[in-house]
């Protein structure tokens, strides 16, 4: 499994017969297979994680999955050639089996959705803005609503092993930053993390690798220093 961090939020998955790309919202993509499926997902609607310059992709053995508050007129999927066949909107908490997926959806604590991918004998997580936002200056009721929120959804992937999950490690947290991505990990089976929507703040994944809550799992986080780093994940070793 090949992972390629394209940029903020935005991840390339290339899996035996399929690619998955996350969050692109424009900009230079490594050089795509085009003879296996490809399947675009975007979480929701802000500018840092989608843009109608997707569908530059065409719809050629692609298909795209969108947040459901990514709302597209029959005028605008006319300009840009695109049908229903090849574009699917899906809220929090549905279930959607497309090709070889199984897609389920958490909602997420912003807007739109979160992804969990089932394909080839791997479940992947893309956390999308699904995350503990705690935000210093909010009121209390609203901080505490959220982490109520995000617990209840990070909640329903507990019992699961993830083979690999995008999730929010967000610098403008301050000393909060740490909340999110530390709960996601010590209540989930995640066995490669890698942090995302850090506005290319690189150093913040080395902050949490040396905090001393991520003793148990830090050898899990997959650092990331510059836009277009490619990785490769091995095979899940099943234990006997």
């Amino acid at each position: 499994m090949n992972v390629t961090f394209v940029y903020h939020s935005c991840f390339l998955v290339e899996l035996e017969h399929c690619s998955l790309l996350f969050d692109w919202y424009g900009g230079v993509l490594p050089e795509l297979d085009r003879t296996k499926p490809l399947y675009v997902l975007n979480s929701h609607h802000h500018g840092d994680h989608y843009s109608p310059e997707i569908f530059s992709l065409g719809v050629e053995n692609t298909w795209y999955i969108l947040g459901n508050c990514i709302r597209l007129s029959a005028k605008r999927k006319a300009a840009m050639r695109i049908d229903d066949e090849h574009v699917l909107r899906l809220g929090g908490g549905k279930e959607l089996t497309l090709g070889d997926l199984r897609i389920t959806t958490l909602h997420s604590t912003d807007a739109g959705v979160a992804f969990l991918i089932e394909t080839e004998g791997k479940t992947i997580y893309h956390a999308g803005d699904l995350h503990w936002w705690h935000w210093e200056g909010e009121p209390a009721q609203w901080n505490r609503d959220m982490e109520r929120d995000f617990k209840r959804e990070i909640g329903k992937l507990e019992g699961r092993t993830i083979d690999l999950a995008f999730l929010v490690l967000d610098p403008r947290q301050e000393g909060d930053y740490w909340l999110g991505f530390d709960w996601t990990m010590r209540h989930t089976d995640i066995r490669a993390a890698f942090p995302m929507h850090s506005w290319e703040e690189f150093w913040v994944t080395k902050k949490l690798v040396s905090n001393p809550r991520s003793e148990g799992y830090r050898d899990r986080i997959h650092a990331i220093h510059y836009n277009g780093q490619q990785f490769t994940l091995p095979e899940r070793k099943e234990h006997l």
